[in-house]
């Protein structure tokens, strides 16, 4: 019974590893296609409901334990949306003080928020292709933290831990190891290099919680940050600190260009099915295609946003541009007018008559006083995340709606290397070769690509394609990679697929570590070092920045109503806050995966993970997989199509049901 097909309805739970459990019952026909599927968190939490009662800036605190990977997003938006009713702000982003409006906080309030919260995005970022994603494309060791793994048929042969590493990964309890460095210094294969990636990473992302912890005070979980500004003293120099973040984020850049970007970029290659149709594969996790963000990181100096906010409709222009402080409160009236949550399939119920008297209905998240949960089994009730809507749509958030909002990110067939910042870098041109740039790319990568005979070394007229040759050519400095895998980077074009949100993560980085330290320059040759630049980006101009870190401004004694909102690494993330007699009287959180993880609406409508799902071939029904004893069990439902797709949204269930 292992490779039956038959129609059938059943669960993949959980999707994510370590956020929550996000499960999804499947429908599908007699050939294994998706016909219907419903995403549904498994439990319900009540921050929004304990905040009521408690002091402002008690959001602060609260709201950074709705999850322990993602808090500083919460902490920065429960800060906007407290300076909001505190008079600090007209909108839902604070911005720096500079033009004597009365309104804002300090710059280097501004610039330490924004380099805590962009080492957040590259950690998170890092975590989930690595550490979350990843093992549903590459077999791992059979040893913990790897194993349970899925039956070696789902995944490329290239990537199977069958007969690599150093110790036998094949039989039961045997006890395989990390794979080693052969004797010239580099990875066996592509396996070996990936895992090995796998494991620095988990080193990678220690650094960017050292760095954001020079401004935080602690990490993951910032104690600094407060309405009005932040905590650090404004007589201390920030120097010392901004150079030590400097090194640090120096190194975690360099792995994101070196190592993070070109694996990512390449896995299509292993995965084409996985990838747009432009790129040759079928597509699968393309969605609705509407897209929505607030916008992050202001720039205290121009009053704008490093990463604009806005909104696209599927085969629409970007409309509702959010690009800086005077914008905010416009789409601050447009946000109370557009955004609606439904309670249909979620199990919840009407308070006070602010759905509109009906389980059906829907209502502004900034009018609804209490989240009521309603217990028992409900038919028509399927999840505990509630269903956020645009003007009645359904609307993806995350890396890729901001890359497609802010332009630099094609969904239609345009290739990736005419449009997406820092693209054009990976690309060398020498004498008429063109390829890959070895100084862009680990070389441990690049041998492994061309033992695999997916990569070439090719210098002037002579093509290198064994694994002595390239390891002896790869520093030439005419050198240029070649082949399979640089031809599909190369020629890559965006759309809507699982892949596309892969690669969008990736790219975000690359665009993120710039703004952060400032732009690298390449290497002359395939080893040569990145150079980055002394004092450059955020970092560079909190160094030298004067002045105070915080404003003062009293409580208001009336009732007074505002929200927060930015962007999360998983996407648009919005607080909404009323406020009587200075203490909070109304609180709801609208966070990334409502969004992406959200149920049918009022009108039976998909949410983005469901509309994802459609068309999703589940290739085997029954299929076995090794469990972490080495047994293996052949009468599961793997749904691992399903997981990939799912998990390239990067949900995280502990927000969704806050």
């Amino acid at each position: 019974m292992a490779n039956e097909r038959i129609s059938a309805t059943f669960e993949v739970d959980p999707i994510s590893r370590i956020e929550g459990h996000l499960g999804v019952r499947l429908t599908t026909d007699a050939s294994g296609v998706v016909t219907d599927a419903q995403a549904h968190g498994n439990l319900w939490r009540g921050f929004e409901n304990f905040l009521i009662g408690r002091e402002p800036n008690d959001a602060i605190t609260f709201t950074q334990r709705i999850c322990g990977v993602c808090p500083v997003p919460h902490g920065t938006t429960a800060t906007y949306a407290v300076e909001d009713v505190l008079g600090y702000s007209d909108g839902f982003q604070t911005y720096g003080d500079g033009d004597n409006d009365g309104l804002g906080v300090p710059t280097k309030a501004v610039h330490a928020r924004n380099l805590v919260l962009s080492a957040e995005f590259l950690m998170s970022s890092i975590t989930h292709f690595y550490h979350l994603a990843a093992p549903s494309y590459i077999q791992g060791p059979n040893i913990p933290p790897w194993t349970p793994y899925f039956n070696g048929s789902y995944y490329h042969t290239a990537l199977l831990s069958d007969g690599k590493g150093t110790g036998n990964l094949t039989g039961a309890g045997t006890g395989g190891t990390l794979p080693a460095n052969e004797a010239d210094g580099f990875s066996k294969d592509v396996w070996s290099a990936i895992i090995k990636q796998y494991v620095k990473a988990l080193r990678i992302r220690r650094l960017t919680f050292e760095g954001a912890a020079l401004f935080a005070g602690r990490m993951p979980m910032t104690s600094s940050f407060v309405a009005g500004g932040v905590t650090l003293d404004s007589s201390v120099s920030l120097q010392t600190r901004c150079d030590k973040y400097e090194a640090l984020l120096k190194e975690v850049g360099t792995f994101i260009v070196q190592e993070y970007v070109p694996l990512v970029l390449a896995l299509g290659v292993f995965y084409p099915n996985f990838d747009n149709v432009n790129n040759g594969g079928l597509g699968y996790g393309a969605g609705w295609g509407n897209f929505l963000a607030w916008g992050a990181f202001p720039d205290p100096s121009g009053q704008t946003l490093a990463i604009k906010g806005g909104t696209k409709l599927s085969g629409g222009a970007v409309s509702l541009l959010i690009s800086g402080k005077s914008d905010v409160a416009a789409a601050k009236v447009t946000m109370a007018a557009s955004l609606r949550e439904h309670i249909k399939h979620s199990r919840y119920a009407d308070f006070n008559n602010e759905f509109g008297g009906s389980d059906a209905g829907n209502a502004y998240p900034g009018n609804v006083s209490r989240t009521k949960p309603k217990r028992g089994v409900a038919t028509t009730k399927y999840s505990w995340l509630k269903a956020p809507r645009w003007n009645g749509n359904p609307m993806e958030v995350g890396p890729l709606a901001r890359l497609v909002v802010n332009g630099w990110y094609p969904v239609t067939n345009v290739t990736l290397a005419s449009i997406v910042p820092g693209y054009t870098s990976y690309v060398k041109n020498s004498g008429g070769n063109i390829g890959l740039d070895p100084a862009m790319v680990s070389a441990d990568l690049a041998v492994a690509l061309v033992s695999a005979g997916l990569a070439s070394i090719k210098v002037g007229g002579t093509t290198y394609t064994t694994r002595a040759d390239a390891i002896a050519h790869y520093n030439d400095a005419t050198a240029v990679i070649m082949g399979a895998v640089t031809d599909w980077i190369y020629g890559l074009k965006g759309g809507l697929s699982t892949m596309d949100r892969l690669r969008a993560r990736g790219l975000e980085s690359l665009v993120l570590v710039g703004l952060m330290i400032g732009s690298f320059t390449k290497g002359a040759t395939g080893l040569a070092p990145l150079t980055w630049p002394s004092h450059g980006g955020w970092v560079g101009t909190l160094r030298s920045a004067t002045g105070s870190t915080y404003i003062h401004k009293s409580v208001p004694l009336g009732s007074v109503s505002g929200f927060g909102a930015t962007e999360a690494p998983r996407g648009a993330l919005a607080h909404f806050i009323t406020i009587n007699r200075g203490k909070i009287d109304k609180y709801q959180c609208v966070v990334p995966t409502t969004w992406n993880g959200s149920p049918k609406d009022g009108s039976d409508v998909q949410g983005p993970i469901e509309k994802a799902m459609m068309g999703v071939v589940v290739k085997n029904f029954k299929s076995s997989y090794t469990k972490q004893d080495g047994a293996t069990d052949a009468n599961s439902y793997s749904g691992v199509e399903a997981l990939r797709v799912a998990q390239s949204f990067d949900p995280c269930i502990a927000c969704a049901v806050h």
